[in-house]
């Protein structure tokens, strides 16, 4: 869906009540806004630095105890010149190559909703179905016991491919289809055990609906284990690392508890601030919290994708992996992308971002939320917009209106937006691509760590810097289970008693977990933890470093 701007921006404000629902038209995502940087080049660059003394960044392991030369490398997005890098982008192409040709069905003409294809994945004692539509459609749980799966489907289902029936009938006791004018239900019976659905996105951007089914029931492996709240335990592991024992913090939530929230929150309630989780969690009355998504010091701008409330508060990066929950509140993992344009007259330039940092060539919206300024710097363009009409014409570091944006540019982009004069009326249009234009909430991380049971590590793909890739550090993770069970991870790491993890290490544990899909986050001295009413683990700085941003789990009113 298109978003259309007319200068009109919404202010997040108070984001409080994000948890509840909104009167904003469902599925369509508002632009808030918000993000990432100040310096040009602080994206785009990463640090050499030796994986177990450096701090653990993409520009955030992010901290203002960085030194200066090290915030301005903090995200190369060329290649460092190592064999070992070479290997896994190579690496990384093929595997692009591969699953593009298998999993990219063939787009249906219609736009009627349609299962396009049906597919079978095995794995020890437990096998899944992945089932592929031809657009994202709502997905409810009506039922759901290890003996019995009903979901409901909406719109109606129009067409389905015979495959799907014999897929069914080869691993099913039994399923069923019942139709009305308006949904789809499905009944699956399966001959043992049968997990809740969960929902992920092909490589080409089709929706996915898995369903597991297991020759035995599952059981957390983990057995110390606290009650928090109906559908929400915290658990406490401390697995063998080839470094020594680290010790790990896990949260185990039940999204289809419908008690319960989980939503991601920013410091002090603004995109350039930083506080500590546990000042954070406490502001929402948070049974528990993590720490989320990375950003860039000293400010606070976090990275990549940020939806809160269906407000897009910054946009994709580097098509980055992001954890999401849709409407239905299903978790939802994928790489969402963007795409937006600047309308003139008849002239149209493509919009290269939302709060991020302006690099050459670039065209970027600021917002409000980003700060009073765009601190931007060198020869550039920017026209100063409020109810979509010029007020003012600058070159850098222009003052954001509070009810209007800032349009920067630099490069041929500049030079084709030096036609535009005072008074000039502009459309702005821009949005995230489907089925990321209709989730509720949405935090950027990356690598991936996890996808469909398998390690899938994509660090050079989404341009993380070797010190991320291959070091060993304090982490915090987000992963769903098989069983539809969300997880929130915290290791321990830079201690005599914690030694850390690498991501291979990271992957491999939440695995053995019973992750599916899996992200790294924000992680080393950022990491932290907070269960009823304190921070749980140990952060590597000693105490908690001041965060962009959040994850809380709270109780709905």
């Amino acid at each position: 869906m298109v978003l259309l701007l007319l200068g009109q921006i919404f202010l997040i404000g108070a984001i409080k009540g994000q948890s509840s629902n909104t009167n904003d038209e469902p599925g369509k995502i508002e632009i808030g806004i918000n993000t990432p940087v100040s310096e040009t080049n602080q994206i785009s660059q990463e640090p050499e630095i030796e994986p177990d003394k450096g701090v653990f960044e993409q520009a955030s392991d992010s901290s203002s105890e960085i030194p200066n030369e090290e915030q301005k490398t903090a995200n190369r997005t060329e290649p460092i010149d190592r064999e070992k890098d070479r290997e896994i982008e190579k690496e990384n192409q093929s595997e692009n190559q591969k699953i593009e040709k298998s999993e990219k069905p063939e787009k249906l003409k219609d736009e009627k909703l349609a299962i396009i294809e049906t597919k079978e994945f095995e794995n020890q004692n437990e096998k899944t179905i992945q089932i592929v539509f031809s657009k994202f459609p709502e997905i409810e749980t009506v039922n759901s016991t290890n003996s019995l799966l009903r979901i409901r489907i909406t719109p109606k289902i129009a067409s389905i491919i015979p495959e799907f029936s014999r897929i069914c009938a080869a691993n099913l006791r039994k399923h069923t289809i019942h139709e009305s004018p308006d949904y789809t239900e499905m009944l699956f019976f399966p001959r043992n055990f049968i997990s809740k659905p969960n929902i992920a996105t092909s490589t080409s951007g089709f929706p996915i609906l898995e369903i597991t089914l297991r020759d035995s029931e599952w059981v957390f492996p983990v057995k110390q284990m606290e009650y928090i709240e109906k559908g929400l335990n915290y658990y406490v592991d401390r697995p063998k690392t080839k470094h020594g024992f680290s010790d790990a913090y896990i949260l185990k939530y039940d999204a289809s508890e419908n008690g319960l929230s989980l939503f991601p929150v920013l410091a002090n309630e603004g995109i350039c601030q930083r506080e500590i989780l546990s000042s954070m969690a406490n502001r929402y009355d948070a049974l528990a919290a993590i720490n989320a998504a990375y950003f860039v010091p000293p400010k606070g701008d976090p990275i990549g994708t940020l939806i809160i409330n269906k407000r897009l508060i910054s946009s994709p990066l580097f098509n980055r992996s992001v954890f999401g929950i849709t409407q239905e509140n299903l978790p939802i993992f994928g790489n969402p992308d963007f795409s937006g344009n600047f309308i003139f007259d008849s002239s149209s330039v493509p919009i290269d971002g939302i709060n991020q940092p302006r690099k050459d060539a670039d065209l970027v919206i600021y917002t409000p939320e980003y700060g009073k300024w765009t601190l931007t710097s060198g020869a550039g363009l920017e026209l100063v917009l409020t109810q979509g009409r010029v007020i003012a014409l600058g070159r850098e570091n222009s003052l954001i209106p509070p009810d209007g944006v800032v349009v920067s540019t630099s490069g041929e982009k500049a030079k084709i937006l030096s036609k535009v004069r005072l008074g000039d009326n502009i459309r702005l249009e821009y949005s995230v691509n489907q089925p990321w234009n209709r989730v509720i909430h949405a935090v950027c991380g990356g690598p991936r760590l996890l996808k469909d049971g398998e390690i899938k590590i994509n660090g050079r793909q989404e341009h993380f810097d070797s010190t991320i890739c291959y070091g060993r550090h304090p982490r915090t993770a987000v992963a769903l289970t098989d069983n539809g069970d969300v997880l929130l991870i915290v290791i321990d790491g830079r201690s005599a008693k914690s030694a850390g993890m690498t991501l291979e290490e990271l992957a491999a544990y939440i695995k053995n977990l019973g992750g599916r899909q899996a992200m790294n986050l924000d992680g080393g001295g950022s990491s932290s933890m907070f269960v009823k009413g304190r921070i749980v683990n140990h952060p590597s700085d000693g105490k908690e470093r001041p965060i962009s941003n959040g994850l809380v789990i709270t109780k709905k009113d």
